[in-house]
């Protein structure tokens, strides 16, 4: 194997050159380069991702128990409907009506309050006909909705919503107690 060149100067002199050294970077080098940045790049995406659905998430989770509070305030506001269990059995749907009392600024009896209450509760949960969209996510088969139920003489106040949780859809609820 030949290490080295031999060249004959102008003096006739016979002089070895050995080849120089490879200088700068090589495609090889590149691309492994390349492949390594491509890689940590797509893990800080991944972890965007990750910290995005978390966020999303916590923000479901506030405005859930938001909900729940706002309607557990009314109804210890409305003690009347509260005892006579106006609120027992509610549970939330889409175009429920404000009763008549609302839209014409008259006094509401505390039976046509808590109706209020549950449409307003409603609207929160439900796609409304202006293009408000509700607060809490829904999927075809995991429906957003708030429920009251009296249970041993305490109502239960929960909303229940979808949340993605490594793709998939689940569901999430959380509720407080309001004793009457």
């Amino acid at each position: 194997m030949i290490n080295s060149l031999q060249r004959v100067s102008s003096t006739g002199a016979v002089r070895r050159v050995t080849p120089a050294r490879q200088r700068g970077v090589g495609l090889i080098e590149v691309l492994l380069a390349v492949v390594l940045l491509s890689i940590g790049f797509l893990a800080a995406a991944r972890m965007q991702i990750e910290g995005m659905n978390a966020s999303q998430n916590s923000y479901s989770l506030s405005q859930a128990k938001f909900m729940v509070l706002d309607m557990s305030e009314r109804m210890r506001a409305n003690r009347v409907a509260l005892t006579a269990n106006r609120y027992d059995g509610v549970e939330t749907r889409p175009g429920t009506s404000e009763p008549p009392c609302v839209s014409a600024g008259t006094a509401c009896s505390p039976t046509e309050r808590a109706q209020a209450d549950i449409h307003a509760w409603s609207q929160l949960l439900h796609p409304s006909d202006d293009g408000t969209s509700p607060l809490l996510p829904s999927t075809p088969t995991i429906e957003a909705k708030g429920t009251v139920d009296l249970v041993d003489g305490v109502y239960e106040v929960t909303a229940v919503w979808a949340e993605r949780v490594n793709g998939d859809s689940e569901q999430r609820s959380v509720s407080i107690r309001v004793v009457p």
